[in-house]
């Protein structure tokens, strides 16, 4: 039972907030209320809000409760900001709109735009944010800017923004990029105008205090609130707005955020600069600063951080094997010209060249490679934790120091670590900002544990302020590790100041309390998130939160972080508990899985959920194993019966048509508690029977056509434009690029194994993957001759699965590799729109797919916010919700298209149901937009 004043709260909320998004079970409460701290609290009450309007509502009810509330978007925070023990505010998937303005030069964004969108919109303009943290993909526009992210550079949102948009404790709204909101604010809120030019006055007339206020901002700096705003402008207003940016959700909400962004220099390269010690890194450093050269960012990656992604790809060989103590920086120059960008790498390799190094420094150029290096830069923080020793948790920090200290600065740190025995900590960061991230792992389990952290949190504050004067956090945020030290960086009068400006917008303190003011001297050493050992899958995951743009069931249950959550909570929870909790999960975390794996191309260390729900399925699976045997040993019999299946709902449907059908079709389904499957009139028709094609003339080369089992089953849809069955125009198409296609014998009996594998069936998945090799060995003569197969998840399935050295080849590759010079395209204007599957991302087949669209449309769309369509095998079917919800942003993007694309007959029934437009395979395109080359 809640406590009466949240049940109460919950009520008078319901009246605004519909209530499927006011969230009480703790089983969601806890998966939901998890960020990528180190840090765990569980919220009473999470509301899931849509519009500024209900964020309104909450806000005030709170207040007038005196209730606690937090803000969450994409919860990659990593100090604690994002949770509570409280009410939770979540934004939904509703703040995603964008402006770009003036050509680029700013952009306007709501506060749900993750920063991968922002740039992704602003690339055809040149331009991005100039704000650059290693979650730049993953977090979203307004939790940067309520933190204040910098990253790989020196500006953060504070320098950076244009305007803004806030809403505040008593439900005052305050729009800095409107005057007729600026001067409503100013009579609506005349005692928070008052009160913080009587701050700003109390600073200006300390010179002492407003000068170390100054100093302090030299140099990164987001401990405490920004008591810069109080000096750096005189209009109220400005003050409060830039008093908003860094201040954790502790001080109100931000809706929008217009950015001025910076422009994306055409030539670029970048090195892995490596030295023999820290030292020595320092001091290159050091010059890059002093000098004025032409570095636009230089980040330090210790031995123990470049041990930690060595597996990474792009990594180069120089790298990988280096010296115990080795120190790189990865540096990056810019320029207009290609001879400018020669300019600069030779100004950069003279500066050190009196340095000692372990490696000549080796600039690339490519494209593919230096984004490699940064996306490898990128994936440190979670690379390192998945090193720690199970059963722990991974710290981590930011410091920065003045760049005349910076060397001598980094022995010390390193040194610290070793003398409290953190023998596996690394540091790394923003080298040119004397900006430091420091890791390491801790155990929490004893007295003892507690007390050597505790030593250390207070030897590294000691170091910082004491010795350097630095800050204690550069560009994290404040958060709950360090809150309890504020005053001691700041020192009495300056946090006087912090007080009073937490009195003005908070009285009650109930924004976020402990992330920046607390009185809790012990906070950052309380509710430590648990970390138990549950299997090897996911044992390295630190839940950064990376994974969970990608997934499809993200708006609809968990995400794979989310589902990790849940897992290791059901490793420790109480037995009383458990049987709700696992119950909750089997939907959740299970069912509504797609297995895509799109998780593991984001996750810095590969891990996909995919693998841990198969595993977990293969359990729950195990009493049907003798009827997975027997389909496997029987499936031509499966085959012939959903063939039959499928003609018979397809004569029903004319029969019927279609609004009956789709009645008659639900109904049944709920009369059966949902164990038919989910009907639409988007379903295939029973694909014709197959044939080898007759020997072709003058057909100078062969391949292996291998059509999979649901090419074999489903046809078109009934309304579909084009009828033609998938094998017929594919054999259509590769004997008109001049080949004789041969279809392997007993192709009717055979399957990669995926719809096994996916149910956890792992020994009929290899039993079918390894029946359908030895035919295609056969076919190919020993894998003489390619292998063409028309559905891109058989190709990855059987790719993954062979050992026998056969070139397997999905549709687009295929194409691209061999058919782009023996057809002729003349590319169509009809707008059309492309599907990428999770497939194909996995198998980095992104770039081909546009590729090969663009030479087949001159208008395609490639939807935004689509990623796996959660079709999932049979998804579709027996958890329709699943792809219902990872493509409700698609229909609008594409509705204006004539036609849809893919590589994936399954997918393709979602997408054409959910979108009102036809989709086939990117077959269908190729043939309509080509002839043989003569």
């Amino acid at each position: 039972m809640l406590p009466t004043q949240y049940e109460n709260f919950i009520r008078l909320v319901n009246e605004t907030v519909p209530q499927e998004r006011i969230i009480t079970d703790t089983f969601q409460t806890l998966a939901y209320g998890t960020d990528a701290s180190f840090y765990r609290l569980t919220p009473k009450v999470i509301v899931k809000v849509a519009s500024e309007a209900e964020v309104t509502v909450v806000m005030t009810l709170a207040e007038r409760l005196g209730l606690p509330i937090c803000f969450r978007a994409s919860g990659t925070s990593l100090s604690g900001q994002a949770i509570t023990d409280s009410i939770l505010v979540s934004i939904t998937p509703d703040w995603k709109g964008y402006e770009i303005l003036e050509g680029g030069k700013k952009i306007k964004m709501q506060c749900g735009v993750l920063g991968s969108e922002a740039n992704k919109a602003l690339a055809p303009h040149q331009t991005m944010l100039a704000l650059m943290p290693a979650s730049v993909d993953a977090a979203s526009v307004g939790g940067m800017a309520i933190n204040n992210a910098a990253g790989m550079n020196s500006l953060d949102t504070y320098q950076m923004m244009d305007s803004a948009r806030f809403v505040f404790l008593d439900g005052t709204v305050l729009d800095t990029g409107c005057e007729k909101s600026r001067a409503a604010f100013s009579e609506q809120r005349q005692d928070l105008m008052q009160g913080v030019c009587d701050l700003s006055e109390t600073l200006r007339s300390n010179p002492d205090l407003a000068k170390r206020v100054a100093n302090k901002y030299s140099i990164k700096n987001t401990t405490g609130y920004g008591l810069r705003s109080l000096l750096d402008f005189n209009d109220p207003i400005d003050m409060i707005a830039h008093l908003m940016i860094g201040s954790e959700g502790t001080l109100g909400f931000i809706s929008e955020v217009t950015h001025n962004t910076i422009k994306k220099e055409p030539f670029k390269a970048s090195a892995f600069l490596v030295f023999p010690d820290i030292a020595t890194a320092g001091k290159a450093v050091t010059r890059f600063k002093n000098n004025q050269t032409p570095v636009t960012a230089a980040e330090m990656i210790d031995y123990y951080s470049l041990q930690a992604v060595a597996h990474m790809q792009g990594v180069p060989d120089y790298v990988k094997n280096v010296p115990q103590g080795t120190v790189a920086i990865l540096v990056q120059a810019e320029s207009d010209t290609d001879k400018g960008l020669n300019t600069h790498i030779a100004t950069i390799k003279k500066e050190i060249a009196d340095l000692p190094t372990v490696v000549p420094a080796q600039f690339t150029k490519d494209p593919k490679e230096y984004a490699a290096y940064w996306t490898v830069r990128k994936g440190i923080f979670p690379a390192v934790g998945a090193n720690r020793p199970k059963g722990t948790t991974t710290l981590i920090e930011d410091v920065a120091f003045s760049i005349d200290t910076l060397s001598e600065a980094l022995v010390d740190l390193q040194q610290l670590m070793q003398r409290y025995d953190y023998q596996d900590g690394v540091i790394y960061g923003h080298a040119l900002d004397g900006n430091l991230h420091f890791i390491f792992s801790q155990s929490f389990q004893t007295a003892d544990d507690i007390a050597r952290y505790e030593s250390f949190m207070e030897a590294v504050c000691h170091l910082v302020v004491e010795k350097y004067d630095g800050s204690l956090k550069a560009e994290h945020g404040t958060g709950r590790n360090m809150a309890p030290f504020v005053q001691q960086e700041w020192g009495p009068e300056a946090y006087d100041l912090m007080l009073g400006i937490k009195q003005l917008f908070d009285p009650k303190g109930i924004l976020n309390p402990d992330v920046m003011i607390t009185e809790d001297p012990k906070l950052y050493t309380k509710n430590i998130k648990p970390m138990p050992v549950v299997s090897d899958i996911i044992d390295q995951c630190i839940e950064c939160g990376f994974c969970e743009r990608m997934c499809p069931s993200k708006n609809l249950t968990l995400t794979p972080r989310q589902r990790i959550v849940g897992k290791r909570e059901l490793q420790i929870i109480d037995l009383d508990h458990k049987p709700e909790f696992e119950e909750k999960y089997d939907y959740f975390g299970v069912d509504t899985c797609a297995g895509c794996g799109l998780c593991s191309t984001v996750c810095p260390v590969g891990i996909n959920t995919g693998d841990l729900i198969r595993h977990i399925r293969q359990n729950k699976n195990e009493s049907l194993e003798d009827r997975a045997q027997w389909i496997a040993k029987n499936f031509g019999t499966l085959t012939k019966g959903v063939k039959a299946t499928l003609g018979t709902a397809n004569l029903l449907h004319k029969v019927l048509g279609k609004n009956l059908m789709q009645t008659v079709t639900d109904g049944s389904r709920k009369l059966s508690g949902n164990r038919l499957g989910k009907w639409t009139p988007a379903m295939p028709t029973a694909a014709d029977s197959i044939a080898p094609p007759a020997p072709q003339e003058n057909s100078q080369r062969q391949v292996v056509y291998l059509p999979s089992c649901v090419t074999r089953t489903m046809g078109p849809a009934k309304d579909a434009k084009e009828q033609t069955g998938l094998f017929d125009k594919t054999v259509g198409l590769l004997r008109k690029a001049g080949y004789q296609v041969i279809i392997p014998d007993g192709i009717d009996k055979q399957c990669c194994g995926m719809p096994f594998e996916s149910k956890g069936m792992f020994t009929q998945a290899d039993q079918k993957a390894s029946e359908s090799v030895e035919m295609l060995k056969l076919a190919s003569n020993n894998g003489q001759l390619p292998i063409y197969c028309d559905t891109s998840p058989c190709t990855n399935r059987l790719k993954s699965y062979q050992q026998a050295g056969l070139d397997i080849y999905e549709p687009v590759e295929f194409i691209h590799k061999f058919l782009m010079d023996d057809l002729t395209f003349t590319p169509t204007d009809e707008k059309v729109a492309c599907h990428i599957t999770c497939t194909a991302r996995r198998m980095g087949l992104e770039a081909q797919t546009v590729d090969l669209i663009n030479a087949c449309s001159t208008n395609a769309v490639f939807p935004e916010q689509v990623t796996c369509c959660g079709w999932a095998g049979d998804k579709g079917f027996t958890t329709p919700e699943l792809n219902q919800s990872a493509l409700a942003a698609l229909k609008p993007q594409v509705q204006d298209c004539s036609a849809g694309y893919s590589t994936s007959r399954t997918c393709e029934i979602g997408l054409s149901h959910h979108s009102g437009i036809d989709y086939q395979s990117i077959v269908y395109l190729v043939d309509k937009c080509t002839e043989a080359a003569t």
